[in-house]
């Protein structure tokens, strides 16, 4: 008797993917060895302003970065910024997964709640050292020249860049110096394995440094905003997480 064909595990995974970096890639890839196939939701533009403030890219443009990420089987836009049952119901997902540090949505309720609650829920290591909040308060830092007037217009201060990801009252807990180092293995990880064919062509994008920092500038208050509540509410949840485990421990 022949045996029946062993079904796939289906994994889901969402996000705003907004700068997609290694950070993300690398979260995708841990996600995919935990199944068969995976379905990626990305965040509208509309739910990230709400619950966050504007992101840096659009929806249009986060959709095609992740879907130029190797591990990605399945795209789903659109995707509900908290993740529930009947959304990996309706992709035939068997669980979520995501990384250990904490999102919350506008009110302050983790997003991942009632997956967690329903038993379909898997965490995988943040990669540490990079997350689009740091960037963009990278960004930040490094262009308030263009804000300057009269003689300080064109100075220049390496005080506050030089602290970037080491002072631990301006980031939040999950962020610090990067561990992710590029590797012959990891770079193996990370491509595809095949030589480029002669008549390959690479295409460029019209994206540029210059326009995605006038993007940030113009949008940099929020940005502003943005950053410090959420940072404020990661150290929170992070301080109320470590009190648990110590009373745990003590009890």
């Amino acid at each position: 008797m022949q045996e029946s064909p062993k079904r796939k595990v289906r994994v889901w995974c969402d996000g705003c993917y907004d700068m997609v970096h290694f950070g993300h890639a690398n979260a995708l890839r841990q996600a995919k060895a935990l199944g068969d196939i995976l379905v990626v939701g990305v965040h509208t533009d509309a739910e990230i302003t709400k619950h966050k403030g504007p992101p840096v890219f659009t929806e249009e443009e986060r959709y095609k970065m992740i879907k130029g990420i190797k591990w990605v089987d399945e795209l789903v836009e659109g995707a509900p910024y908290v993740t529930n049952l009947e959304t990996l119901d309706q992709y035939d997902c068997d669980f979520c997964v995501h990384g250990d540090d904490i999102t919350m949505t506008a009110d302050g309720v983790d997003t991942y709640h009632l997956v967690k609650e329903a038993k379909r829920y898997k965490e995988i290591s943040r990669t540490a050292g990079i997350s689009t909040t740091d960037l963009v308060g990278r960004m930040l830092l490094l262009t308030r020249n263009h804000f300057r007037q009269g003689n300080d217009e064109y100075s220049i201060e390496k005080e506050g860049s030089s602290r970037m990801g080491q002072d631990h009252s301006a980031r939040s807990p999950w962020t610090g110096c990067s561990q992710f180092l590029p590797t012959t293995q990891k770079i193996i990880q990370f491509s595809d394995g095949k030589a480029p064919k002669p008549d390959d062509k690479i295409v460029r994008n019209s994206m540029t440094t210059e326009k995605i920092v006038e993007r940030i500038i113009k949008h940099r208050l929020e940005y502003e905003q943005r950053n410090t509540k959420k940072e404020k509410k990661e150290l929170e949840a992070y301080e109320a997480s470590q009190k648990l485990k110590l009373t745990q421990k003590s009890g």
